[in-house]
């Protein structure tokens, strides 16, 4: 007698492998349906903190307008937090989420956008080390931030975003080495005027009397070269081929009747090719039938 078959668990599992993957494809759909929502708010959230990132790097509000600054930057901040949260919950996946966001939230966890100052207040060269560390990591992550905000403003445009991103490469790599180089010792870069003319020439590919001596200074210095090499090349490739759209756009907008009479002309042109070639055939079949009836007939052997 056969033994009992085991129970059999596949139609629980996969009753639990259905629900799921209906959890996750929910989840999707809820993750797009607040980023449709929230997107426009964002983008604009992110040029305004593109632009107030340059004014607080390159200490150019003082007074009555840095209050103002702290402020708008702490609002924009608790923001980013709120959307940065609701993402992460509604992600069906948290690793992958972090993988792809990990600057985004290093960023997003230090404790405010402008913590840094009780650590400058601070005595000792660990304090002041680790508050030009963050200073740095606040920074990266706003360029970070800028450019996911500028791919989207520029709908995913080549040209347009390779530009948009070089100026706020320049701004931002200006902003951050006049906040780094201004008051160290032996420095070149003094104002934020000397800052822009370096993030300048740099993005250009052209070497500058000016150079960084700082830590903090020389890691954007050599991002910004790596971005300059990478984006050269990308960015004159993209001038050709807009010109050379243009110039086939403009080759395609021609003139109705003159298109017309130049499609004429080609269906003339193939019409005499076919006849030329007809006629050469039949010369060919005359010439082969002249050979024959002019060759002499083939002598008979009679032995």
């Amino acid at each position: 007698m056969p033994p009992d078959p085991a129970p059999s668990h596949s139609e629980p599992e996969r009753d639990q492998a259905i629900n799921r993957e209906r959890e996750r494809v929910e989840r999707f759909e809820l993750l797009a349906n607040i980023q449709a929502v929230l997107e426009p708010l964002m983008v604009v959230l992110g040029l305004v903190f593109l632009l107030l990132l340059v004014v607080d790097y390159g200490d150019l509000a003082t007074g009555q307008g840095r209050a103002w600054l702290d402020r708008a930057l702490w609002m924009i901040y608790v923001v980013f937090v709120a959307d940065f949260v609701t993402r992460f919950v509604i992600a069906p996946s948290k690793s992958a989420f972090l993988r792809d966001n990990w600057l985004g939230a290093l960023s997003l966890a230090l404790p405010a956008l402008r913590p840094l100052r009780a650590l400058r207040a601070l005595r000792g060269l660990r304090a002041a080390r680790a508050a030009r560390s963050l200073s740095l990591v606040r920074l990266l992550g706003g360029i970070n931030r800028g450019m996911r905000v500028l791919r989207q403003v520029t709908r995913g445009e080549r040209f347009a975003y390779i530009s948009a991103l070089s100026v706020a490469v320049v701004l931002l790599s200006a902003a951050g080495m006049y906040f780094f180089e201004r008051a160290a010792p032996n420095t070149t870069i003094r104002t934020f005027g000397d800052a822009l003319w370096w993030s300048s020439t740099v993005v250009t590919t052209i070497n500058a009397e000016k150079y960084p001596v700082t830590v903090e200074g020389r890691i954007i210095g050599v991002l910004v070269r790596l971005f300059a090499l990478s984006v050269f090349g990308l960015l004159t490739a993209s001038i050709a081929s807009y010109f050379i759209g243009k110039d086939a756009e403009q080759r395609a907008q021609v003139d109705p009747a003159t298109r017309e009479e130049a499609e004429g002309g080609a269906t003339a042109l193939q019409q005499e090719i076919a006849a030329l070639r007809a006629e050469v055939v039949a010369l060919r079949r005359d010439l082969v039938s002249q050979v024959r009836e002019e060759s002499p007939p083939a002598a008979t052997d009679i032995s």
